[in-house]
């Protein structure tokens, strides 16, 4: 692993901000850390990057222990959520600036400075100030900055904080892209678990200054290993008397479910092909999600959400309808067992 992390604590006075934190990244890897506000996630990347010391455990960077090694010193290359561009110098001098420090020539430092500019597509913006760019441009200066000394390793601190949606997933793209074109192993910082799974190739949870679950976002939404997990990913709803619902038992241990919209199916009671593992619902509440709809369904007293298509039959509140639930997550102390609807014998009616 390029960098390690090993039984890391660190408090902030009474509140504990990394609670025994051990995980480690491999050279070339784009990780994202995942999880709520005061979970530990930017205190992770500050103490990576030199910006807070450890109370107890080990950073190794490149199998080197790092823990009194100045941040100056780490080869780390680190992208604020504010940008923190120099209000008065122009983008060249921006991303230059690093490089200055190092008292690097001057012709050195023009060749690397544009190469990043066409690197970032900043080309044409050298001499603008970071008032006349926009958010994603001074994101983009940011991240050349950031690059310019030829870091070992990149963090990113909420790196798409402060932009709109649409430039936000814009920049999605063009980050994992660019990172890929660079090589460079990354770690960035997100509460956003659709950043998060369109960026990184792997994903590290946290949870109150703990690792919840590191792995892919394919393995990590599929298999989520702890109650939080399977709570925070996805859209889920918390289910306490699952029992109630057709094909599934309450088990010992299990107090709870989760249920996700894809897990749901709703048709007319006289389309429904697998009456025998379906139950009757009333529809409360209908609402409109740009690429589908929202449907809100009342079975045996529970409230239930399901997605359904906008070329698919028309619902309206009040309505009778079929539902079908084929998966569900069960939650346990410190578990997760995913469970499917034992009423259904044939697999064709199972969906993802």
């Amino acid at each position: 692993m390029y960098v390690e992390l090993k039984d890391i604590d660190k408090r902030f006075g009474s509140f504990q901000a990394s609670d025994g934190v051990s995980f480690g990244v491999a050279k070339g890897k784009l990780i994202g850390l995942l999880g709520p506000s005061g979970s530990g996630k930017t205190t992770i990347l500050r103490m990576i990057a030199g910006l807070e010391a450890p109370d107890a455990g080990d950073i190794l960077i490149g199998g080197k222990r790092v823990n009194d090694i100045s941040a100056a010193k780490r080869g780390v290359g680190f992208v604020f959520q504010s940008y923190a561009l120099f209000r008065y110098m122009s983008v060249f001098d921006n991303i230059a600036f690093g490089l200055t420090v190092q008292k690097k020539e001057r012709a050195y430092i023009k060749e690397r400075v544009d190469e990043l500019i066409r690197l970032t597509g900043l080309s044409g913006l050298e001499a603008r100030r970071p008032h006349q760019l926009s958010g994603g441009q001074r994101q983009r200066v940011a991240f050349a900055r950031a690059l310019a000394p030829n870091p070992h390793l990149l963090l990113l601190d909420e790196p798409f904080a402060a932009i709109d949606a649409k430039v936000r997933k814009e920049l999605r793209s063009w980050l994992r892209e660019t990172i890929g074109k660079v090589g460079i192993t990354s770690i960035f910082v997100t509460h956003d678990q659709d950043e998060a799974v369109e960026v990184a190739d792997e994903i590290i949870i946290t949870n109150k200054g703990r690792v919840e679950q590191i792995g892919t976002p394919t393995d990590i939404y599929k298999n989520p290993a702890t109650p939080f997990a399977a709570e925070f990913i996805g859209e889920s709803l918390i289910i306490a008397d699952y029992g109630r619902l057709h094909g599934f038992e309450k088990l010992p241990g299990f107090g709870s479910a989760v249920l996700r919209p894809e897990f749901v199916r709703v048709v007319k009671p006289e389309q429904e092909p697998y009456p025998h593992a379906s139950q009757r619902g009333t529809v409360a509440e209908v609402l409109f999600r740009g690429n589908s709809l929202e449907l809100s369904i009342d079975v045996s007293g529970i409230r239930l959400i399901a997605y359904h298509s906008l070329d698919g039959d028309v619902f309206q509140p009040g309505d009778a309808v079929s539902v079908l639930i084929h998966r569900l997550f069960l939650l346990g102390a410190r578990e997760v067992k995913k469970t499917e609807n034992a009423s259904l014998q044939n697999n064709t009616a199972f969906f993802i």
